[in-house]
């Protein structure tokens, strides 16, 4: 019966073992099986402790801190850093598990559970283990520093804390310094905004006031800014201040400009000024031809004297490329010269005009030609002026309620909108003009040399005198002066002598003054070759000997 008994529980010891075996199995594959989900080797894939450090006395011991630590080791703020990223990352991976799986009704999940709560707690910190260890060998004591994302930041934020007296001092001036440049960019980026706006707007400002102004307050914003930036030496300096309000100022300005501007667009889109304009486009079917014959001469001043100089002027040039330029384009006649002949031409102005505008020699015959020319062709506009004032005069009825802003700023925009010709002040103010600009763009000066009647003979005068004798003959002629012009009119009647129209006839139509044998072809300017004309017959006449 006792061998019964024993075979029995032989049997059953067996039995369960093979149970015992079968369940470990079947834990070890549900193991396998996330740890390969979760993409880890193995449970232990972190640590407890993730750095160890060795000291000699229990005095080194009590006073080991993290100051010390990061202090004696180089470079493991960062590693530390990435350590705790890393478990954060590994424990949210964990926690997201333990929240959401299919495993939890197995057997022996707890066991799981477990693995992973080792995990999440060596995950919970970075930690270092210090260890007394003595010269023989012995362990004495340990301490354990643990250190989260919140201590790392401590020391991110204040690095002062692991610096040494002299370490922190030049930190200190480097961090002053850094501060500093990040003022002058800060304020140097507020001036390059505006500059960027200027830009932008310059071009679609539809008065050439406007322009000017802009001109003027970027010249302004250059001259009171760029310099006093970079001489600031503090970042609590009470100068910012008055240079931030000094960029407000400026930018208000220019925004008003350009408020004004597109105010004015706004109405010549609009329905009132289009009902305006096609009532004008009837009334103006009669006078379109001579608008047009006016708008031909204005256009062609420009190519009667000089060399024309226009191009686009960086009103400051920075040789750290903080500042982005401003271009303008400077005046039609203009000269940049350098300190010493700015100096000589205001001294001398005729001669450095000549060297400026007239340096090709061989071509003074034809530009004493065109300067005679200029004269007649400025007085004529002059009287076409008068004229086209006129015509304005009577077109009032029809224009109906005008906004007071439109005839304010931009009267002349109007009506040239409308198709009346554009007679502008400074195109019957010819000038040339001298300017200097320093290195930096902050200095600026300029005058210039209006070219009156009497200027303009001087002008003759001076090239001629540079001539050959032989050269100096044949061009030698008189000018049309403005009492000659009502000599030739008043004896001719006030009479176009080709087609016998006069003032009398009609009191608005422009009379000029013709070179019967044209000046090109060898005709003089005397009473005997000289005659008068309407408009229309000179400007079929051009330059032809007509009997």
């Amino acid at each position: 019966m006792l061998w019964l008994i024993v075979a029995i529980i032989i049997i059953l010891v067996v039995v369960n073992n093979r149970k015992k075996v079968e369940a470990e199995k079947r834990y070890r594959a549900m193991e396998a099986e996330i740890l390969q989900k979760l993409g880890f080797p193995y449970w232990r894939i972190i640590p407890y402790s993730d750095e160890f450090v060795t000291v000699k006395s229990r005095q080194a011991l009590e006073k080991y801190d993290d100051i010390k630590f990061f202090k004696e080791n180089e470079g493991k703020l960062q590693h530390a850093e990435a350590v705790i990223k890393r478990k954060n990352e590994v424990a949210k991976l964990l926690k997201a598990f333990l929240n959401d799986n299919d495993y939890k009704s197995q057997p022996q999940y707890n066991r799981i559970e477990k693995e992973i709560d080792a995990v999440l707690n060596n995950a919970r910190e970075f930690r270092v283990s210090i260890n007394y260890i003595s010269s023989a060998g012995k362990h004495l004591g340990e301490k354990e520093l643990t250190f989260t994302q919140h201590s790392i930041d401590k020391f991110k934020k204040d690095p002062s804390l692991l610096m040494g007296k002299g370490e922190y001092n030049k930190y200190l001036k480097e961090q002053q310094k850094e501060a500093l440049s990040q003022k002058h960019q800060q304020y140097y980026e507020k001036v390059n905004k505006i500059i960027d706006y200027a830009n932008k707007s310059r071009d679609i400002l539809v008065i050439k006031d406007y322009q000017s102004q802009l001109d003027n307050l970027m010249a302004q914003l250059f001259d009171r800014t760029v310099n006093s930036i970079k001489k600031i030496k503090s970042t609590d300096s009470e100068e910012w201040d008055i240079i931030g309000d000094f960029i407000s100022h400026i930018k208000s300005e220019i925004e008003k400009i350009v408020s004004k501007n597109q105010r004015i667009l706004d109405y010549y889109k609009s329905s009132d000024f289009a009902k305006i304009k096609d009532t004008c486009e009837v009334l103006m079917s009669s006078q379109r031809e001579f608008n047009e014959y006016i708008n031909e001469k204005v256009q062609s001043i420009s190519t009667l004297f000089g060399t024309r100089i226009v191009r686009n002027e960086t009103v400051n040039d920075d040789e750290n490329n903080y500042i982005r330029p401003y271009k303008k384009t400077i005046t039609p006649f203009t000269a940049e010269v350098s300190s010493t002949v700015f100096a000589s031409a205001e001294n001398s102005p005729l001669e450095y005009i000549v060297k400026n505008f007239y340096p090709n020699k061989k071509m003074y015959p034809e530009q004493i030609q065109k300067l005679y020319l200029l004269v007649q062709e400025l007085e004529t506009l002059r009287e076409a002026k008068q004229i086209i004032e006129n015509y304005k005069a009577e077109y009032q009825q029809y224009l109906g309620d005008v906004p007071s802003f439109i005839m304010e700023e931009d009267e002349a925009g109007f009506y040239a909108r409308l198709g009346f010709a554009n007679i502008d002040e400074s195109v019957l103010v010819v000038e040339y003009k001298f300017a200097y600009t320093s290195g930096g763009g902050m200095a600026q000066r300029s005058f210039t040399v209006p070219m009156t009647e009497e200027t303009i003979a001087e002008l003759i005068k001076t090239l001629e005198s540079k001539l050959t004798a032989s050269a100096f003959a044949k061009e030698q002629r008189s000018l049309m002066t403005k009492k000659l012009r009502e000599f030739i009119k008043n004896r001719d009647n006030f009479t176009c002598c080709s087609c016998g129209n006069s003032t009398y006839a009609e009191p608005n139509l422009l009379l000029e003054i013709d070179h019967i044998i044209p000046v090109a072809k060898g005709g003089c300017t005397e009473e005997s070759n000289l005659q008068t004309l309407c408009w229309k017959c000179n400007r079929a006449k051009s330059d032809k000997i007509i009997n």
